[in-house]
């Protein structure tokens, strides 16, 4: 197995950032500092990381029901409920991407640094649908803001789809990840957001899966 892979089976990281840490200096292939990006490791092998041995372990992939008042994160001394507490503890996993505390929804929380990254990424630009009710109903220039793309403090939004679903319910589906860009978004159109959530991410949907639930993945699905 390249070592690249090693470390990313072994801790998470995506091989991107395991090749940044062997560059650093960071690994050790049994006594030695390991420099070559080609190293091949085999199974008699012992590879350290900053002076810790590490072994691979199997990927999982859950999807989870966020519910409202969980924070998207695996530590934090300020949270009263982490998203983490809702699956599995061992392996050790991590949530891809974020959704808000006040936002439910879908996030999927694993292991596997490279699927993390393609999921987040802006070039693999995978699609999230969002179901927002508002307190007031937007208009029709509003929406087309929204289509359009709308501007933010931190730049124009790219076109977002937008559907109405009732008076004052819109189906809002976009591939960009900005720290609440939804909620943004609606504040920018002249409404603020009552309840968020989200359903989809790519072709994979939310469907019937209870809050607080999660159901376990295989990565080919997506």
């Amino acid at each position: 197995m390249r070592i690249n892979q090693y470390i990313s089976r072994s801790t998470g990281y995506s091989r991107r950032k395991a090749e940044e840490l062997i560059l650093a200096e960071k690994v050790k292939v049994n006594d030695e500092i390991v420099r070559d990006l080609s190293t091949q490791i085999q199974s008699s092998d012992k590879v350290y990381l900053n002076g810790k041995l590490i072994k691979p372990q199997k990927f999982v992939y859950y999807a989870l029901n966020k519910p409202v008042g969980y924070t998207t994160t695996i530590a934090d001394p300020h949270a009263e409920k982490l998203i983490t507490e809702l699956v599995p503890k061992d392996p050790p996993v991590f949530p891809v991407g974020r959704l808000d505390k006040e936002t439910s929804g879908l996030i999927f929380i694993t292991n596997d640094g490279d699927f993390a990254q393609k999921m987040t990424h802006p070039k693999y630009e995978k699609e999230k649908e969002y179901i927002v009710e508002t307190n007031n109903k937007l208009s029709d220039e509003s929406l087309n803001k929204l289509r359009n793309g709308i501007i933010l403090k931190d730049g124009m939004t790219a076109p977002a789809k937008v559907r109405n679903l009732g008076s004052k319910k819109y189906s809002i589906i976009i591939h960009e990840g900005r720290n609440r860009q939804i909620r943004r978004m609606i504040e920018a159109a002249g409404a603020k957001v009552v309840s968020l959530k989200r359903i989809r991410i790519g072709d994979f949907e939310l469907e019937d899966l209870k809050e607080g639930k999660y159901k376990k993945f295989d990565k080919i699905e997506l």
